[in-house]
C-alpha cells in the first residue's frame, strides 16, 4: 500500500504543463511521465557524441559514440520515503545498443605508423538514476537527480582493423581496448546524460501537487 500511494504520489509530479484544475492531474501513471522526460531528454543529447582521446599501447583519437538516442526506462521505478518531508524515486535507464569507434595509431622507427579503426559495439549497458523530491516552507520542490552511474556495461564486441604484423598480440589488446572503451564512454556519457535530465526535471509544472503531503504515504 505504501508503494502504490508513493507512485501515484509521484506521477503527479511528474506532469509537464497541466493546471491545477485539469483532469490529467487526476490520472498519473508515473512510468509514463518518466519516459517523456527521457524523450525529451534524449533530444538534447548529441548523438554521435565524441569520445576523448586515449593514449595506452597505441594512441587512439577521433572517438565517436553512437546509440543516446535511444535511452530508454528499463522495468519498473522504485520509491523511497527519506522522511515525511523527502522522498527518491529510483530508476533505471537502458539502450539497446552502443556503439563506438576509435582511430588507433602506433608509431615506428624510421617507417610510417601503423593504424587502422578500433570498432566496439555493447548491447549490455544500464545506468541507475535517483530523482531527490523534497518539501520545502510548505511547496514541493523541482525534482532534483541525485546519482546517476553506469551500473552495467560489459559483455563488448570489439573488433580491430590494420593490425598486420600485430595480429600475435590480437587477444592482448582486444582485452585492452575494451577497456579503454569502456572507461572513454563511461567518462563521456555520463556528463551530459545528468545534465539533460536535470534541465529536463527543471522544466516540470508542479501546479498540479504544490499542497500535497508527503505523509500522506511515508507513514502509511
Amino acid at each position: 500500500m505504501k508503494q502504490l500511494l508513493a507512485i501515484l504520489a509521484i506521477a503527479v509530479i511528474f506532469i509537464a504543463n497541466c493546471r491545477a484544475d485539469d483532469e490529467t492531474c487526476n490520472k498519473p501513471n508515473v512510468h509514463d511521465y518518466l519516459d517523456e522526460i527521457l524523450k525529451k531528454a534524449r533530444e538534447d543529447l548529441p548523438d554521435p557524441i565524441r569520445l576523448p582521446p586515449r593514449s595506452s599501447f597505441v594512441e587512439l583519437s577521433d572517438g565517436v559514440l553512437w546509440g543516446l538516442s535511444n535511452l530508454t526506462r528499463l522495468g519498473d521505478a522504485k520509491i523511497e520515503c527519506v522522511d515525511e518531508n523527502s522522498i527518491i524515486v529510483k530508476s533505471k535507464v537502458t539502450t539497446d545498443e552502443l556503439k563506438g569507434r576509435y582511430t588507433w595509431q602506433k608509431e615506428r622507427r624510421n617507417k610510417s605508423p601503423h593504424e587502422g579503426y578500433v570498432v566496439f559495439i555493447s548491447h549490455d549497458f544500464q545506468a541507475e538514476v535517483d530523482t531527490l523530491i523534497e518539501k520545502k516552507n510548505g511547496q514541493i520542490t523541482h525534482p532534483q537527480l541525485q546519482r546517476f552511474e553506469i551500473s552495467r556495461f560489459k559483455d563488448a564486441k570489439v573488433e580491430i582493423t590494420g593490425m598486420g604484423f600485430f595480429t600475435w598480440a590480437l587477444g592482448e589488446m582486444t582485452t585492452l581496448f575494451s577497456g579503454v572503451f569502456q572507461r572513454a564512454i563511461a567518462h563521456a556519457v555520463q556528463g551530459p546524460l545528468q545534465e539533460a535530465l536535470q534541465r529536463q526535471m527543471r522544466e516540470i509544472n508542479l501546479d498540479c501537487v504544490k499542497d500535497y503531503d508527503f505523509s500522506k504515504f511515508c507513514n502509511a
